[in-house]
């Protein structure tokens, strides 16, 4: 069988939608083109699937609208001045739960605002169901207590369950909230250290799990009256993990849990058949040698439909349904060389969302019929990026130094000869929790467009390669993690493909510290550096840290290599603050005044250093921007600046 795809006009938001030509000349494109942003943000089908609800791109934030499905008319509902429109969710086919995040964190996940609000689809009954953090502020009220949506309520049209810290900052209880009066009525107290919860599909709160130091734990009850029982407790780390159950979602008969287990030399992510009673796994399910998987749900009833993960090429799509399957298959037959996938469906499952997109294309969304299996294009949020244009984005593997296979990515320019080229390598951020993906990078696009190749590094301690790779890097900043770096750079130099004069080093948040590392103790590999909001030291980042972050400062510790009542004289060793006295070649800093998580000093202490030893130093600070820059025209002038930075230090 095969999918028919109807090209009709897109609705008013898109202009000018269609396919690019592929021999369309590369050019230079102007720096805003990758950089503004996309006109969406998120979208949701109502369960009969007749109605999406969409965040769209309205004076500057993403606004919550309705489309109809059979006329693809959209309709503005609610335009928040202060926060994006992100998370959204239907409670029966007429009313829309939401929530938001507020800007300024570019490289970290965006604060949420912490408030639930729901309006019907006709744009009538707008409520705010709990006040965000800034609304209860300009109200005197500093409790920083918060909400966040947990889960459906079971088959109700009125309520939803939620978390909310109302009696105790640090410990949420769950709630039943009704989406129309706001009233909430509380279903599970916190036992005690307990950070998230587990629902069944009746909507029975039976799993809590929390963490205390280094050490987690998970809780089980039979019934909503029944006590808390630990079913499980570990330590973080290699051998901890090997023991690990983490509950993901019950099955249909809401009697064993589909739960996360760690197998194989490299610990990577499976999926097993637990029974929390017996506190036995029944079954092993689904696992794979290289890549951390996990569950895929369905959109209504949550039931487990499959498997994915994060491969080389981006979101890899496993169903164990029939039904999910066969569409995959004809999905990735419609569309060959792409990253398909299923993001939302009606409630019957025959009318769905799929985004459809690649490391050369941002992306288009389509309504999927399965009755008819008919497709058609609904909104390109990037529609002014021709993919011809764009660079391609290659996997890569090496071995490192010490044996351990390392992922990554090299994105060469287009139309150009891949040998010695210019090359910038790109730490990524965290580094933990996170890892580069393929697909389409608007930065690695950009440095692509200007004629550099790009390489990005999955060191040890990135995400989605097991716990054995991730616990690899733990205390070893500066060390065996930008060890990897250095191994990647020199195994680009043999295949061939970069020029050993002409490399350069960009990264920010930690990608910033890996910067100034490569540069302090690896000097005659790099020409420049660029450090965007990078930390530079580690003591002075612990010392400082986020308040939101102390709950987990036991493992941001351990990660970052201090040990407590130790003399931590390896900190100073691996710091590039205390080393600034190595690095020889020219730097540009970047920073927010207003950042959160980094402060200011990691950037200003090491310009004054650099610039009193003679080193060519160039400064961007904001006094309006926080952790990476959010305003265009500041994000315009940080690139135009960096652009000019490299054409004057690379040749």
């Amino acid at each position: 069988m095969k999918l028919r795809q109807l090209f009709v006009s897109c609705f008013i938001f898109v202009l000018g939608i269609g396919m690019a030509s592929q021999s369309a000349a590369v050019e230079k494109l102007a720096v805003e083109d990758f950089f503004k942003e996309t006109a969406y943000g998120g979208v949701s089908i109502s369960p009969d699937g007749r109605k999406l609800a969409i965040s769209i791109r309205y004076k500057e934030r993403l606004a919550l609208g309705v489309i109809d499905v059979k006329t693809k008319q959209p309709k503005l509902l609610t335009a928040p001045e202060d926060f994006d429109v992100t998370g959204m969710m239907w409670v029966g086919n007429n009313r829309i739960l939401f929530t938001g995040i507020v800007p300024g964190d570019k490289f970290l996940p965006k604060r949420a605002n912490g408030g639930i609000y729901a309006i019907d689809a006709d744009g009538k009954n707008s409520r705010t169901l709990l006040e965000s953090i800034d609304q209860q502020v300009a109200r005197g009220i500093r409790t920083g207590r918060f909400g966040d949506i947990l889960a459906r309520y079971g088959k109700s049209t009125d309520e939803v369950l939620i978390t909310y810290n109302g009696n105790n900052e640090k410990e949420p209880d769950v709630y039943r909230l009704n989406v129309r009066t706001g009233s909430k009525t509380i279903v599970a107290s916190n036992p005690g250290k307990v950070m998230g919860y587990l629902a069944d599909h009746n909507g029975v709160i039976r799993i809590a799990y929390g963490y205390k130091g280094l050490e987690r734990f998970i809780l089980y009850r039979e019934t909503q009256k029944s006590e808390w029982r630990e079913i499980g407790r570990f330590k973080t780390g290699v051998d901890g993990f090997k023991n690990a159950v983490l509950p993901q979602v019950f099955d249909s008969e809401n009697k064993l849990l589909y739960v996360t287990v760690y197998r194989g030399d490299a610990l990577t992510a499976s999926i097993a058949l637990y029974d929390p009673v017996k506190n036995e796994i029944v079954k092993e399910l689904y696992s794979n040698d290289t890549y951390d998987i996990g569950p895929t749900l369905s959109s209504f009833d949550n039931r487990l439909i499959g498997y994915g993960y994060e491969g080389a090429r981006g979101d890899v799509a496993v169903y164990v349904e029939k039904k999910y399957s066969d569409l995959q298959s004809m999905l990735e037959q419609e569309f060959p060389g792409m990253n398909v996938s299923i993001v939302s469906t009606s409630e019957d499952e025959t009318i769905g969302v799929v985004a459809v997109r690649s490391d050369k294309d941002p992306g288009t969304l389509y309504l999927l019929n399965t009755k008819d299996l008919t497709i058609e294009k609904l909104i390109r949020p990037r529609d002014w990026i021709n993919p011809a244009q764009m660079a391609e984005m290659r996997p890569i593997t090496f071995q490192a130094r010490d044996g351990l296979t390392i992922h990554g990515y090299l994105t060469l320019p287009a139309g150009v000869e891949p040998r010695d080229l210019p090359l910038i390598v790109n730490p990524h951020g965290g580094p933990w929790h996170v890892r580069d993906q393929w697909g389409f990078n608007p930065e690695v696009q950009f440095l692509a467009n200007r004629g550099y190749a790009v390489l990005q590094i999955n060191f040890r301690i990135s995400a989605g390669y097991g716990k054995k790779f991730e616990y690899a890097g733990y205390g070893q900043w500066g060390l065996a993690m930008q060890d990897d770096l250095t191994d990647g750079v020199k195994w680009a130099i043999s295949q061939g493909y970069a020029d050993p004069k002409r490399i350069a080093i960009y990264g920010a948040s930690y990608g910033g510290f890996a910067t100034m590392a490569g540069l302090a103790f690896t000097p005659e590999l790099y020409r420049c550096g660029i450090n965007y909001v990078g930390v530079t030291d580690v003591r002075l980042l612990l010392k400082r840290m986020n308040p939101s972050w102390e709950t987990s400062r036991a493992e941001i510790e351990a990660m970052a290599g201090f040990e407590k009542g130790g003399d931590n004289e390896i900190l100073d060793k691996t710091s590039p603050m205390k080393n600034a006295d190595l690095i020889k070649v020219p730097v540009f800093f970047s920073y927010g005044e207003l950042d959160p998580r980094v402060d200011l000093k990691h950037g200003t202490r090491f310009i004054s250093k650099l610039k009193s030893n003679g080193i060519p130093v160039e400064v961007m600070i904001k006094n309006n921007e926080e952790h990476g820059f959010r305003d265009l025209k500041n994000q315009v002038e940080f690139y135009s600046t960096m652009e000019q930075f490299l054409a004057k230090y690379m040749n």
